[in-house]
């Protein structure tokens, strides 16, 4: 079969954000060419005849930007809990309380969490590459102010700028996903991108408690430096701009991939208005959004950000564990089980929305990466089973095996929400990979003062099983989508922004 076969679409803007293309059923139609892939389906977005078009790039080069894309969620991640297990070094050198101690993970979390907020719009038209590379700058540049200062103060100030610096990854890294790969093809790429989003906080650790015992808390914070330090001068070489608009494509002149590499100042033509700084909260208002992110900062919360809180504790009084094994004990049972998670995830979202594609004449329906709902209750299983073994003093082994499903639960959730919003409105991608990350920092900012006091309080099987019940509640609105998300998306119609990416 050729690479390209005549059929009927919408000539409907963006083609209802990726929902329609496939079927020839509304408004003014006209015949053109479209591209198709190996199964014979359209490809969403369609390519241009652009060499430069980032959906035209060979497979090796995406995956390479992934990867390096993923490197940096990760490094981020990781940087913002390396520095758990030594609160209380922190606070015997400074001279404050292992209170104060923790908010310099506090401060991090939540400047990750809100500043891309005011730098998606610079994303959309400056790129996406010259953001990645300024930013790692003042990453680098925060952490090396925290590890050198002598003073609370400054170490506060250095953390500021440190999750600052990382938001951008964390912030757009889903945009810039889906200005490599087509529809059908995002599951795998998103995939290893949420579980370096997941798992920054799970491999810290590991780590944390080994490096703050042997060399002191200043080198958990110099490593992510080095390691960003090392990111920056492959990115540099390595990343070329991603952002792309086949509506502009005509007028493109060729480049070389060192040109690809330099700054050429805006990459869209276009200017930057207050409307475009509000837009992200403008995307709450689509039920397709605002449900699916919902259950998301419910799930990961609970299978990730409780655990860590509630971890130090119960490695301590129930299982006597010193600060290294605490570490090993919270990290590998999640990170084992976010990764088998995510083996039984991206890929088999992808197999999904094809296959429902195949059937239904080339219509990939958003909601068909839902259909893996049932494997997010394992999350719940997981949070609950996890607090009866703690209260009955169960063998540790049976207790990491809980977190473990815990994490495969939590990883299929994030893969999944993901996937399934960026497909609804691809052109947003940047300003829902915001509002993900926004609302998941939010929620999971509050655990730390009702985590641990409702589990001793309560219990750790009634505690936990609170929480459980409400992770199980909220999978009632993915359910819901299933049913009615398409209908709703069509009510609710689509944003008018960004229509050329």
């Amino acid at each position: 079969m050729s690479d390209k076969t005549t059929i009927l679409v919408l000539d409907q803007g963006h083609l209802d954000n990726e929902s329609k293309l496939g079927q020839g059923s509304s408004i003014d139609r006209l015949e053109q060419y479209i591209k198709i892939d190996k199964y014979g389906l359209p490809l969403v977005p369609q390519p241009s005849d652009h060499k430069d078009d980032p959906l035209n790039w060979s497979p090796l080069q995406k995956y390479w930007i992934v990867l390096l894309m993923s490197a940096f969620t990760l490094t981020a991640q990781f940087g913002s809990a390396l520095l758990n297990p030594a609160f209380v070094q922190v606070a015997k050198d400074l001279h404050v309380t292992v209170e104060q101690a923790s908010y310099t993970t506090t401060v991090f979390i939540l400047f990750t969490g809100v500043f891309p907020l005011f730098i998606t719009p610079f994303a959309n038209v400056y790129g996406r590459r010259i953001l990645y590379l300024i930013f790692t700058i003042i990453a680098i540049a925060g952490y090396i102010g925290s590890a050198a200062s002598p003073t609370w103060g400054g170490v506060i100030a250095g953390r500021v700028f440190s999750g600052i610096g990382n938001s951008i990854p964390v912030g757009i890294g889903a945009a810039t996903i889906c200005d490599l790969f087509v529809q059908g093809e995002r599951g795998v790429p998103m995939g290893i991108y949420a579980w370096a989003t997941t798992n920054g906080p799970h491999v810290a650790p590991i780590a944390g408690g080994y490096i703050a015992q042997r060399y002191g808390w200043r080198w958990a914070i110099w490593i992510p430096a080095i390691i960003l330090g090392v990111l920056f001068i492959l990115a540099l070489f390595t990343f070329p701009e991603t952002l792309f608009s086949r509506e502009q494509s005509n007028n493109l002149e060729a480049r070389s991939y060192t040109q690809k590499l330099l700054f050429h100042g805006k990459v869209l033509d276009r200017s930057i208005g207050i409307r475009d700084f509000l837009l992200p909260l403008r995307m709450t208002k689509y039920s397709a959004v605002t449900l699916p992110c919902i259950t998301y900062m419910v799930t990961l919360t609970y299978g990730s950000p409780l655990f860590a809180v509630t971890g130090s504790f119960i490695g301590s009084t129930v299982y006597h564990f010193n600060l290294e094994h605490t570490g090993l004990f919270l990290g590998v049972p999640l990170t084992v089980g976010c990764l088998i998670g995510e083996l039984s995830a991206g890929w088999v979202s992808d197999c999904i929305i094809n296959t429902y594609a195949k059937r239904h004449g080339g219509y990939r329906k958003a909601e068909a990466r839902l259909y893996l709902l049932p494997l997010v209750t394992l999350n719940t299983i997981g949070v609950a089973t996890f607090g009866y073994c703690v209260d009955k003093h169960k063998p540790w082994i049976q207790a990491a095996v809980c977190m473990a499903v815990s994490g495969f639960g939590t990883q299929v959730c994030t893969t999944v929400v993901y996937t399934y919003c960026c497909d609804s409105y691809k052109p947003q991608a940047s300003e829902i990979s915001v509002i993900i990350n926004l609302f998941k920092c939010l929620y999971a900012f509050n655990i730390g003062f009702y985590g641990l006091p409702i589990a001793i309080k309560l219990g750790f099987t009634t505690g936990f099983g609170v929480l459980s019940a409400i992770s199980a509640f909220v999978l009632i609105f993915p359910l819901f989508m299933i049913l009615f998300g398409e209908k709703i998306r069509e009510r609710q119609g689509y944003p008018k922004e960004h229509q050329d990416l």
